[in-house]
Order: C-alpha cells, then structure tokens, then sequence
C-alpha cells in the first residue's frame, strides 16, 4: 500500500526531471552523439559522389578534425572538470599530432593517404647512395639513333606510346624477364631512351645528377653533377618530396635537361660534358612553384634557316599579378649556344612541359600556366590563343599535357575534381579563337592529377582519380571506368598497340586490352617495391620496359607477340647476361648535329 511519503518523493523526482538542469544534462549527453552522427552522414554523402579518392580522402581527414575538434570545443563549454583540466583534454590531441610530427615526417600517396612515415634527422635513402663512378673512355662512340627511340618525354608522339613491335596478349604463357635492376637517386623523372642508352635525372644527397645507363644492363656511362638539392620545405610541398622531375630530351648529340630548382643544362651526349647550362630562376627572377619545375624542354627545329630552339617553361615570380611587365614565362634558347632568342608571358608556369602542335598548319607551342592556357608561335613566341583554364601552381595546380586530337583540336585534363574538355582551335586570318566541342563543356570525366592520356581509334584512356576510364573524344560520353584491387592508385598510362601498360602507384605494370566494350585485363608484374611511391612514368623501346621510381630502376624483357622478331633483346648468353643491342634490324634515320641545330 502506498505512503504519503512514497507520493512525495516521486513528485519530487518528477519535478527534478524537468528542471533547467535536468534537460541540460540530456543536452550535454545528446550533442556529442548529433554532431558524430551529423559528421558520419555528411561524409557517407561526399562518397556517393562523382569526386575523385584524393578529394574523398581529403573529406575523411575533415571530418576527423571536425570530430576531434568539435568534442574538445564541447568538453571545454560543457564538461565539469577544473578549466585547466578541460582546456588539457581539449588540446591534447593538437599537442600529441604536434609532438609527432616534430620527430617524424609523413610519406603520402597521390591521394593524400599516408604511405610511410621518416624519422626527422635521419638521412633520406638518397643521401644513403655512393657517388656515380664510371669509367673515363673518352666518350661513347656508339652513341647515336636506335631502331626504337623514345627520345624525351612521353616519347615523340602527341602521347605515351611504346615503340616497336606489338607485345604478347599472354604473360602467363611467357613472362617478363627481368634484364637488371639497381638503387637510383630520389626524383620523378622518366627515361629518355636514345639507341643503346637511357638518361634520367636522380638527386643523391646534395647533388642533382643526369645520368646515362646502359639500356641492356643498367651500367652507367656518365653523370653531369649540379650542387642542388630540391626538398621542398613547407607542409604541402613535403608531399611532392626530394629531387628533379623534369625528363631528359635528346637531340642527335645533345642532351637537353630541366632540374627541380630550373637549372637547365645542355650537355655531349656521349660525355656528358656541358656544352651551355644556365639557372633560369636566377636569371629571370622566377620563384620555383612549390612542387618543383617539372617541365621538360621542348626542343623545336629550325626552319628557313632559322637556328633551332629549345623551349623551357621558366615560371615568374610569386606575384605574377602586380608585375604584368614580366615577360619569361616561357623562354627560347638557341639550342646550339644557349643565348635568348625570345621570351614571353607573365604568369607562373604549371607542372606540365610546353607541348608543339601544328595548328592550322602553322608549328605553335602550347603551354598551361597559372589559370590560362596559351599558344605561342613556335619561331617568335608571339600570343596567338589564350583561354581560361583551371588552377595555379600552388593551388589544384595542372600537371596533364595538352593533347592534340585529329586536326585542329586540343582535349584538355584535369584532376582536383576538375574534369576534362574539348577545344576547337579556330582561325580567322590573324584572329585565333578556342571553342569548346562537348556540351557541357567540362564533363566530370579523365580528371588526371599526375598523369595524362592516351587514345586508340577516337576514345581516351586515362586514370580518373585512381579509376582506369575509358571516354569517347568525340562526345566527352564514358563508355567504362574500373576500380581495381590492388589500385591503380596515382600512376601512369602508356599505349603499347592494341594494349594499355598502366604503371601504378604501388610500381606493379598492368595490361589492358585498349577497348571501349569493357575492361580486360590480360597480365600483370610487380616491376618495382610495392612499399614505395610510384609516379614515374614507364617506357617500352623494342621488347624492353624500362621503369623506375625514386629509389631503384629495373629494365624487363617483354614477350612479343606472335611472329615478331626480337629486336633490341635476344636469348640470354650462358651467363646470364643479355645480349648486345641489335640495330642491324631496322632502318635508321639518319640525324647529324647539323640537322638538330647542336
């Protein structure tokens, strides 16, 4: 039976429960669950999305901050701890982060995921490697055109391609035997393969290298040393890490080359001696954009008697936009003696080489910069097209080449969520003009952070993000796109015939049939250390893959396919060494220092 004094406490547990107190109680407890929950729902959001893995990444690690942060801000309001005890527990996380990165720097991947971590101090597996030593022999008399060259970056086409015969659909049947493999200097750099020798660029401790190896078996011949070391200081140009990421280009004897720091060299290809270098930052007074000058120098031929050029995006400085008098964005030199024979445009330069295309017949060098695109004439440097392109150097900055399609067409990409469009280059007598093809003009589609595309038959292959798509030029429709296990990742994309060679961030080489119908995988190969990051890009001259990241370099011997003969490989001697290269199989054009104006 109840008691009065039963009924009297439960109204006064009732009145309780619905005092100011109470329900600030309840809403103490309930806000760290609506805001965790809030978070979750906004980033499952963001992942239905077209967005690239970086920018989804980029979302994960918001709204762990947000988390983190949001609980500390709650905690300090409405904990009931001593201040001083609250205002700990809300900073501790900041100060741990902090405390750990004041001992350890972070490795990330294309897509802003952490790769590995380094301890600070310690030295980098680059400052770790000997000096190059060869052998003084006065020179390389060998040294000239090959049946397959693939004389600078992405090779001599408007994309990466391989040269020579068409390889093997099958790898299982007979798989890529590996030629040599060896420790390389840190850089993103590609190979340029000339004949029976390959050049790149590798930073070693203090010293910023070109160096050429051997094709067949990975020995040096020589190395050109400047003292430079680009390292990148701040937290977001740490991601791009240590060394040069520009390609060697060759011309007959010639080697033509961009360091990290704009350091361009003109060097004997069969010495390496210096025949004129100059430091264009200096020079120009260009800053260095924060991940390094990546250009590769284009290297155009003289015509009516004109000397020949060779075409470097110098950069500007920093504030580009109060000095419109500014006129070095781009710069030619005289490719014999290194002397300025133009220079023009005032903005910072993107991460992309200046590309050669004829337009309407006439040679013009297109480059991407900060926020514009341009099109120079190739013997004057004179403005003939410009238009609005997407991003800055520091910024969601371009990395992708141009890529002329047909006659008179230019398909532009473009990571960071950007996408890809079609131009039309028009031309009325003196007036150029750029009109977009597809309709919408940017499509969400071919958005290439580091790499760029290739086409087969009218349709473009590229990795969107670290998806393997297929689009048709024409239209801007994707016909197919591929998530893969083990991912792509951020790597690269090169054109071998009939077949796709994708290099991926985690060094492995994948083969794809080239097709708009579907997806097709016909081989795979672990080329390089999956534990490290791979965003150089591959070559394949003859039946040989060359292939590096930035710490080693590996040469494999491809299987060809069915009556192809073997070109630049035969079968190994008994001692396991390859077999010279054969240059007797095909015709050689015939290149003199007269013809390429060194």
């Amino acid at each position: 039976m109840a008691t009065d004094t039963d009924d009297r406490t439960e109204t006064v547990e009732s009145n309780t429960a619905d005092t100011p107190a109470a329900r600030s109680d309840r809403r103490r407890v309930v806000f760290p669950w609506v805001w965790l929950i809030l978070l979750g729902v906004a980033r499952l959001a963001v992942q239905t999305t077209e967005l690239t893995v970086d920018f989804k990444n980029i979302a994960t690690l918001a709204t762990v901050l947000l988390a983190v942060s949001g609980l500390g801000c709650w905690y300090l309001i409405r904990g009931r701890r001593p201040l001083v005890i609250r205002l700990a527990a809300a900073a501790a996380p900041f100060i741990a982060a902090f405390a750990f990165l004041s001992f350890f720097e972070l490795k990330f991947r294309g897509d802003g995921s952490v790769q590995g971590v380094h301890r600070r101090g310690e030295p980098k597996p680059d400052e770790l490697l000997a000096a190059i030593e060869v052998e003084d022999g006065g020179g390389l008399a060998d040294w000239g055109p090959g049946p397959y060259d693939y004389p600078r970056f992405l090779g001599s086409g408007p994309w990466a391609s391989a040269v020579g015969p068409s390889l093997a659909a099958d790898w299982s049947e007979s798989p890529p035997e590996e030629l040599w493999r060896r420790p390389i200097g840190a850089g993103w750099s590609s190979f340029a393969v000339y004949g029976p020798y390959a050049v790149t660029q590798e930073q070693r401790g203090e010293e910023e290298l070109v160096v050429c190896y051997k094709l067949l078996t990975g020995e040096p011949v020589w190395s050109h040393t400047d003292p430079i070391r680009y390292l990148p200081d701040n937290a977001a140009g740490e991601m791009g890490r240590a060394g040069p990421r520009a390609t060697p280009t060759i011309v007959a004897d010639r080697v033509y080359t961009q360091g990290a720091t704009g350091f361009v060299n003109c060097l004997d290809g069969r010495t390496g001696a210096v025949v004129w270098s100059v430091d264009t930052a200096e020079r120009f007074g260009a800053d260095v954009a924060v991940w390094g000058k990546s250009g590769s120098p284009l290297f155009v031929q003289g015509s009516d008697g004109d000397a020949a050029q060779v075409i470097v995006n110098v950069g500007a400085p920093s504030d580009w936009k109060d000095q419109p008098e500014y006129s070095s964005s781009l710069v030619a030199f005289d490719a014999q003696s290194g002397e300025v024979r133009w220079s023009a445009g005032n903005r910072q330069t993107s991460y992309a080489s200046p590309q050669l295309i004829a337009l309407h017949g006439q040679p013009v060098v297109v480059q991407t910069s900060d926020l514009l695109l341009s099109g120079r004439d190739a013997a004057t440097g004179e403005l003939l097209l410009e238009r609005a392109w997407s991003g800055t150097s520091e910024n969601m900055p371009t990395c992708s080449q141009p890529v002329a399609i047909g006659e008179n067409r230019l398909l532009m990409t473009k990571g960071y969520g950007f996408g890809s469009t079609l131009l039309e280059v028009r031309r009325e007598d003196a007036a150029w003009s750029l009109q977009p093809v597809w309709d919408p003009p940017i499509k969400p589609v071919l958005q290439t952070k580091y790499s760029n595309v290739v086409v087969r038959d009218g349709y473009a292959f590229g990795l969107n993000g670290d998806r393997l798509q297929c689009v048709d030029v024409a239209t801007g429709e994707r016909m197919w796109r591929k998530r893969r296990r083990p991912s792509f990742g951020f790597g690269q994309v090169l054109l071998a015939g009939e077949h796709l060679i994708v290099s991926t961030e985690a060094g492995e080489i994948v083969q794809i049939l080239a097709s708009p119908e579907k997806y097709e995988e016909l081989g795979s190969l672990q080329a390089l250390a999956e534990d490290e990051v791979c965003w150089n890009n591959p070559v394949i001259v003859g039946d040989v893959l060359i292939h590096r990241n930035a710490v080693e370099a590996v040469a494999y011997r491809l299987p060809l396919g069915e009556g192809e003969p073997v070109t630049l490989t035969s079968t190994k001697r008994a001692d396991g060494s390859a077999a010279a290269l054969d240059t007797e199989s095909a015709d050689q054009p015939e290149t003199t220092g007269e013809d390429a104006g060194a």
